[in-house]
């Protein structure tokens, strides 16, 4: 007698999901069924834009993650984080601002172009890490139970500047014992902030943007670290390191200590969005930032026929009449224009239309994004054919997948 064979019953995927639903009905979870859109909110200069989304425009810091603006003291962060509260609330955000260094008042925001009625800005003063971790941990809570409940919220945005000057309960009481004693209780305590609010920041939209100081370890080879533990190094998406330089425009006055400025060197440490890069932008004591430096990185030769800007002249062949572009010299030909500028003069809207920033972006994006697989194992397959290796088996070769990279 055959042995009869048991039929196997399939459980599918779609009754897991079932599960899931109804285990959301009671433990606030989130499940997400739908591909969202990325959103971001511009910093006020393209190119840092690009650096920190691969996106020239419409990029800037996420809506719905945490970004970390770290350096040196007078590297530029707090202004950074006003020109983002600025542009933010230009697309309907309301901006609440945690001030840990008594470093701004209420009355200097409008000179930054910050609205700072009560509608559309909040600032707290507090540099207790407690104190700090209950506050944004009982707000967002709060916030996600109103809209669990169906509320729609306002668009807010969330400053904290600086997480580097925050003292614990623990630090103050040791010195009121007259004790100088190492803190390792911060580091928990904001490591416990971060995990707890990092998620709800991105089911409630809610952009949180940190300003933090830096120091140099002790090592052999110094390296450059963020204060305060690891929590923010893990939760942030986007860590970028600030230094400063003079920026010299030639118009100083003799009480100008040598500088009308600074240029800040901007390297990101990390990014999920955007490849890690380094750039450039400068900040002026008189006019804030100018949204087109650096643009000038890829104004380059060989992209004079898609940008229209580039380094050298054009010149008439008096033979057939015909324009050629000859690269080289020190000033820059404007092809929409028609005509050469320094580069002092080279940083405006008039020269970095609308036109010219929409034929860059394709260059810049393609630039700081990262490559997908497909692309990848395209470059390989090309690689592959130009050194003749077609042995499937040898798998000792590099393969660079950033050998088309314009500028390593």
């Amino acid at each position: 007698m055959a042995k009869q064979v048991k039929e196997v019953k399939k459980f599918e995927f779609s009754k897991v999901g079932s599960i899931l639903d109804n285990i959301a009905k009671n433990i606030p979870i989130q499940i997400e069924k739908e591909i969202k859109e990325k959103t971001f909110i511009t910093t006020g200069v393209y190119l840092l834009d690009a650096a920190l989304s691969a996106r020239l425009l419409g990029g800037g810091f996420a809506t719905n993650r945490i970004t970390c603006f770290a350096g040196e003291s007078g590297a530029g962060k707090s202004f950074l984080c006003y020109s983002c509260a600025k542009q933010a609330q230009k697309l309907g955000y309301s901006v609440i601002y945690i001030d840990t260094e008594q470093a701004i008042d209420l009355e200097d925001l409008p000179k930054f172009g910050i609205d700072n009625s009560l509608e559309k800005f909040r600032l707290i003063r507090s540099n207790k890490v407690e104190d700090i971790n209950m506050t944004l941990s009982q707000l967002i809570d709060e916030l996600k139970e109103q809209k669990m409940a169906g509320f729609e919220l306002p668009k807010l945005m969330i400053v904290l500047d600086s997480l580097g000057q925050m003292a614990s309960n623990k630090e103050k009481n040791d010195l009121l014992k007259g004790d100088i004693k190492a803190d390792f209780t911060k580091a928990k305590a904001l490591g416990s902030m971060f995990r707890s609010i990092n998620t709800d920041l991105g089911y409630l939209d809610i952009p949180f943007l940190c300003a933090n100081h830096t120091y140099l370890t002790m090592d052999l080879y110094p390296a450059e670290k963020l204060k305060g533990g690891n929590g923010l190094l893990y939760s942030a998406s986007v860590i970028g390191f600030m230094s400063k330089s003079k920026l010299k425009t030639g118009e100083e006055d003799d009480m100008d200590l040598g500088s009308s400025g600074i240029s800040v060197l901007f390297k990101t440490a990390k990014n999920r969005m955007a490849r890690p890069k380094k750039i450039r932008f400068d900040i002026s004591f008189a006019n804030g930032m100018n949204p087109y430096t650096g643009l000038d990185a890829f104004c380059r030769p060989e992209f004079m026929d898609q940008i229209g800007i580039a380094k050298g002249k054009m010149e008439v062949d008096k033979k057939t009449g015909e324009m050629t572009f000859t690269p080289g010299g020190l000033r820059w030909y404007i092809s929409h224009l028609n005509k050469s500028v320094t580069t002092k003069q080279l940083f405006t809207p008039e020269i970095f239309t609308q036109d010219v920033l929409e034929r860059m972006a394709p260059i810049v994006n393609d630039y700081f994004r990262f490559k997908s697989l497909d692309e990848i194992e395209e470059v390989e397959n090309e690689f592959n054919k130009i050194v003749g290796d077609d042995d499937e088996d040898d798998n000792d070769g590099y393969v660079d997948s950033d050998a088309a990279d314009l500028f390593e």
